[in-house]
C-alpha cells in the first residue's frame, strides 16, 4: 500500500551515502532524472541477463502468432525497345585473289564512280543511283551512299545527289 504523503525521502543507508552522491551526479551530467537512469541500467541488465530468467511477459510473448510479413513483389523491367533480329549473310570471296584486290575495288570507291558517271551537273536521283549501284553489284548502296553523305562526300540539294 502506498503512502498518503507522496513526498517521502528513500531512506539511504550511511554506507551507501558515497556511492549514491556519485549516481545523482552522473544523473546531472548526463541530463536526466535518477529513475531514468536507474531504468536505463534495469533495461541494460535485462537485456544481458533477460533470457535466463523467465517473466511472464516472456510466456506471452511465446505463445503469441507470429505477424504475417508483407512481401513486396518486384516487378521485371520493362522492355522499352524491342529490335527484330536480322540475319546479315555475308558472300564468301576467294582469298586466292587478295594480291588483285586494292582500294579502288571497294564498295566505297565504286559506288563514287558511279555517281561521277551518272552525274551531268544537275544531280543524280537517289532512286536511280541505288538502282544503278545494285546493277553494278555493289554491296548495300543506301549504305554507301549515306556514308558518303555523312561524310561530306555527297550532298542532297532539291531532291539530287551532288558531289562536293
Amino acid at each position: 500500500m502506498a503512502p498518503k504523503n507522496l513526498n517521502f525521502r528513500m531512506a539511504i543507508s550511511e554506507e551507501f551515502r558515497k556511492t549514491w552522491s556519485l549516481f545523482n551526479s552522473r544523473a546531472k551530467i548526463e541530463e536526466v532524472t535518477t529513475a531514468e537512469l536507474v531504468k536505463d541500467l534495469i533495461e541494460d541488465y535485462m537485456e544481458e541477463f533477460g533470457d535466463e530468467i523467465e517473466s511472464p511477459e516472456s510466456i506471452v510473448e511465446e505463445t503469441k502468432v507470429p505477424k504475417k510479413k508483407m512481401v513486396k513483389r518486384v516487378l521485371p523491367p520493362k522492355k522499352t525497345f524491342v529490335s527484330k533480329r536480322v540475319n546479315i549473310i555475308r558472300k564468301n570471296v576467294d582469298s586466292s585473289d587478295d594480291d588483285e584486290y586494292g582500294i579502288q575495288d571497294t564498295p566505297k570507291f565504286k559506288f563514287l564512280e558511279l555517281m561521277r558517271l551518272l552525274d551531268s551537273g544537275d544531280g543524280v536521283d537517289p532512286d536511280k543511283l541505288r538502282k544503278a549501284a545494285q546493277d553494278k553489284g555493289i554491296i548495300n548502296p543506301r549504305l554507301q551512299l549515306n556514308k558518303m553523305m555523312r561524310r561530306g562526300i555527297l550532298y542532297e540539294h532539291k531532291g539530287f545527289i551532288h558531289l562536293t
